[in-house]
C-alpha cells in the first residue's frame, strides 16, 4: 500500500468519525428507548416489593383509631399523632395503632372479707385512654396496658373495698353504696398516675359460700320477724288505748242518755231489720228492758201465715193480762 493510500483511508476515518460526533444528542424517547430495559427490570423490581411487601408500607387506620410512629433510625417514638386513614411508612419501621373507644376489661376474682371469708366478685370496668397524652401510654406503657394497669388498678380497689366489711354487712349492703367506694378508689389511682380515663364499674355478681349464705339469709328472716313482733306489739299497744277510749265514750253516753249501750245497739238492729225487704214483723217489748222481736224474718210469706203468730202473740198477751189480780 502506497503512501496516497493511506492518506485517503486516513481521510475517510476522520470524516465518518466527523460524522458520528456531528449527530445530534438523543431525547427523551430515545433515552427511553436505549435503556428500557434497565427502566422494565427497575418498575417489575418495584412491583414485586409492593405487591410483597404493601402490608409493612401502607397501615389503614379506622374510625376510633389513633396511630403512633416508630422510627428505627430516626428518633425512636415520635410525638405526632396519626388519625384515620392509610399511612405510609418504611418497611423497617413501625405504626402502632391504639383505639380511644371505651372498652370493657372483665374477670372473676376471689376476695377475702374483714372475717376471712371468701367471697368470688365477677366484675366489669369500662375505660379509654387519654388521646392527647398517647405517646406517653405508649413509651411508659405499650400496647398491652390494660394488663399491666387497669386489671391490677381494679382488683386493689375491690380488695380495699370488700376487706373492709364483713360478709354479712356486704351481703346487706346497697349495690349503689360498694360501686360508688370501688368506683372512686380506681378513677383516683388510674388517673392520678396514667393517662387513661376511667369511665365506671360494674359488679355482675357476689358468690359467697352457700352455707354463709344461708347462715345470713336466715338471720336476716329471723331480724325481720323480730321487727314484726316489735310492730305487732306498738299496734296492739294502740289497739288497747284506742279500746280503752271508746270505753270511756260509752260510759260518758250511758251516764248522760241513761240508756244503756246494749239497749242502744238493739234499737239500732231493729232499725237495719226493719228496713230489710226480707223483715215482716217486729213486734216491740212492753217492759222497759225488753228487746224488739222480730218474727217470720226467712222469705215471704202468705196472709194467713203472718196473721197467726200475731194472734198466738195477741192471745198470750191477753193471758198474761188475765193472770195478773
Amino acid at each position: 500500500m502506497n503512501k496516497a493510500d493511506k492518506t485517503s483511508m486516513a481521510e475517510d476515518s476522520s470524516s465518518s468519525q466527523s460524522d458520528v460526533d456531528a449527530k445530534p444528542p438523543l431525547g427523551l424517547s430515545g433515552r427511553l428507548l436505549k435503556y428500557r430495559f434497565g427502566i422494565t427490570l427497575s418498575l417489575l423490581v418495584l412491583a414485586f416489593i409492593l405487591v410483597v411487601m404493601w402490608r409493612d408500607i401502607l397501615v389503614p387506620k379506622y374510625p376510633g383509631e389513633q396511630g403512633i410512629y416508630w422510627s428505627r433510625f430516626f428518633g425512636g417514638t415520635s410525638d405526632m399523632l396519626l388519625g384515620e386513614g392509610t399511612h405510609l411508612k418504611f418497611p423497617w419501621d413501625e405504626i402502632y395503632i391504639y383505639s380511644t373507644r371505651v372498652m370493657k376489661v372483665s374477670d372473676k376474682t376471689v376476695l377475702l372479707t374483714k372475717e376471712g371469708m371468701e367471697i368470688v366478685v365477677d366484675w366489669a370496668a369500662r375505660y379509654r385512654i387519654d388521646p392527647a397524652h398517647l405517646p406517653e401510654l405508649h413509651r411508659n406503657l405499650g400496647p398491652d396496658y390494660a394488663n399491666k394497669v387497669v386489671v391490677p388498678e381494679v382488683i386493689s380497689s375491690l380488695r380495699q373495698v370488700f376487706g373492709k366489711y364483713s360478709a354479712e354487712e356486704i351481703y346487706a349492703k346497697s349495690e349503689e353504696d360498694l360501686l360508688e367506694e370501688i368506683d372512686d378508689r380506681a378513677r383516683t389511682r388510674m388517673e392520678m398516675f396514667h393517662p387513661i380515663i376511667f369511665e365506671t364499674m360494674l359488679l355482675l355478681s357476689l358468690s359467697l359460700p352457700r352455707e354463709m349464705q344461708q347462715g345470713i339469709v336466715d338471720k336476716l328472716l329471723y331480724e325481720q320477724r323480730l321487727l314484726s313482733y316489735h310492730y305487732r306489739l306498738r299496734a296492739e299497744e294502740e289497739e288497747k288505748k284506742r279500746k280503752v277510749i271508746e270505753a270511756q265514750g260509752i260510759k260518758a253516753f250511758e251516764e248522760t242518755s241513761k240508756v244503756s249501750m246494749l239497749k242502744w245497739r238493739g234499737i239500732d238492729a231493729t232499725l237495719e231489720l226493719a228496713r230489710s225487704p226480707n223483715t215482716k214483723i217486729v213486734v216491740m217489748g212492753t217492759g222497759q228492758n225488753n228487746m224488739p222481736l222480730l218474727l217470720n224474718a226467712d222469705g215471704p210469706t202468705t196472709e194467713g201465715q203472718a196473721g197467726k203468730p200475731a194472734a198466738s202473740a195477741g192471745s198470750a198477751r191477753q193471758d198474761k193480762t188475765a193472770k195478773q189480780p
